[in-house]
């Protein structure tokens, strides 16, 4: 590989889900001082502000918020919690065989929720007594419920003909958004694949590998699918990992990127649009988390960049940022932090971008995150750079200056200052706070 991959933003803005953190706290003390109805009512202020209001009734004791293709529905009683979500209706035809794989979903895949056949549908429920609703508990039930519905109901209804209970407020991608999708995909599928056929020609299979992979991770980072095509997406990066031979995972996914590519632009784009959620089913990975899942990959990067193994840099970097990306909820932070060395890497020599993206890999392990400053002396970066790089990050640049206004530049620092030292002395739980602190200031100033 002589040049590194072009950066594509994503083809619609992100719909960011964060759950509140001071408004967990809150919930989670009114809990220990055993006011249970306004700690629930505190976790779904905590989930979004304008739940209740939208979605909840005139007590604030019911709720019925809308998740992609479900409704979560909570009933707060007096001494009982009751959470449910409709699902699916069953198929006249192939019940038998559906309910045998619902039947191992209860088992597997949901963990205090269970599945419930009422007649001809199908529910998740969860009832518990009021006094065990500690709120990470219930979020974690709502998130779970949440995370099942997204993952299996397109499966279902493809494979029993099962139908849905709720129709989703879909918005799909313009004539123009889908066009980009599908023109940037022929793009990265292309060099992906000519990538791949020179490592194999070099023998270099796991090379081939790690091309082929984040070449599907971009896909899903700048498309963001939905529905069934999601759903092959996770699967065949899950394929990806089987204890097979080498070579047989590279043709695995050498078949499907090609299949992915042979899609016609009307059926891709019937699984491209956005959707209401009412929680993030990608799991949080904290700065420590991240940083402990990549000292393989430092070490070994590291190791590379001194023998002069670029290709090794620049591949397994890209891969492993773009993963990050696509399956965890991270810091907006170091969210931007990866954004701009992908952005400042792509397109380059491989050489210059191993040595872009490993700087910043460097940057990530030692907790340096900070937002980029203006800086007139930096001869490093050009006027392209300059400008494709505000374009990839408008949003996420607009939010941090409208926060510069609305607060002081010493309580900037003071709050940085705070993280700092949370993260030094080993204290997730108060560095998280701090992070999710800073991070609401910069959602309020996006929708401001």
């Amino acid at each position: 590989m002589k040049q590194s991959f072009p950066y594509i933003p994503p083809a619609a803005e992100s719909q960011l889900v964060y759950t509140d953190g001071e408004l967990m706290d809150e919930a989670v003390e009114y809990f220990e001082n055993h006011e249970y109805v306004k700690s629930l009512q505190s976790l779904i202020d905590a989930l979004d502000c304008d739940f209740s209001e939208r979605y909840g009734n005139s007590d604030g004791t019911s709720f019925s918020i809308p998740h992609g293709s479900i409704v979560v529905n909570i009933d707060i009683k007096p001494t009982e919690l009751h959470i449910s979500a409709d699902f699916l209706r069953l198929p006249d035809k192939g019940r038998v065989a559906m309910l045998r794989q619902v039947a191992e979903m209860n088992i597997d895949n949901l963990m205090l929720a269970r599945f419930v056949k009422n007649g001809d549908f199908l529910k998740m429920e969860y009832k518990c007594p009021i006094t065990d609703t500690h709120p990470h508990k219930i979020h974690a039930v709502i998130h779970n419920i949440c995370a099942i519905g997204d993952k299996y109901d397109d499966e279902l209804c493809t494979r029993f003909n099962a139908t849905r209970c709720y129709t989703p407020r879909v918005t799909p991608y313009t004539d123009e958004q889908v066009d980009k999708v599908y023109n940037a995909l022929q793009t990265i599928g292309s060099l992906a694949l000519n990538a791949a056929a020179d490592y194999c020609a070099q023998r270099r299979y796991v090379y081939a590998w790690t091309i082929i992979c984040g070449a599907i991770y971009q896909f899903s980072f700048f498309a963001n699918p939905q529905g069934q095509l999601i759903n092959e997406i996770e699967k065949v990066t899950d394929a990806m990992s089987d204890e097979r031979p080498i070579e047989e995972l590279v043709s695995r996914g050498t078949n499907f990127l090609n299949k992915l590519m042979a899609m016609p632009k009307e059926v891709l784009a019937k699984d491209l649009y956005t959707v209401e959620k009412m929680v993030s089913v990608n799991p949080h990975a904290s700065l420590q988390s991240v940083q402990e899942d990549f000292e393989d990959l430092h070490e070994g990067t590291t190791a590379a960049m001194q023998e002069r193994d670029y290709d090794q840099v620049a591949v397994r970097i890209y891969y492993a940022f773009y993963r990050l990306l696509v399956e965890n909820n991270i810091a907006l932070l170091l969210e931007l932090h990866i954004l701009t060395a992908i952005q400042k890497s792509a397109d380059r020599p491989v050489k210059e971008a191993a040595e872009i993206l490993h700087e910043a890999l460097n940057k990530l392990m030692d907790g340096d995150i900070e937002p980029p400053t203006d800086d007139n002396d930096d001869e490093d970066t050009d006027e392209e750079d300059e400008e494709a790089l505000a374009e990839a990050h408008a949003n996420v640049m607009a939010a941090h200056q409208k926060m510069s206004e609305a607060m002081s530049g010493e309580e900037i620092v003071a709050m940085q200052q705070k993280m700092n030292e949370a993260l030094m002395a080993g204290d997730t739980a108060e560095y998280m706070r701090l992070a999710t602190e800073l991070q609401m200031y910069m959602l309020k100033a996006m929708g401001s």
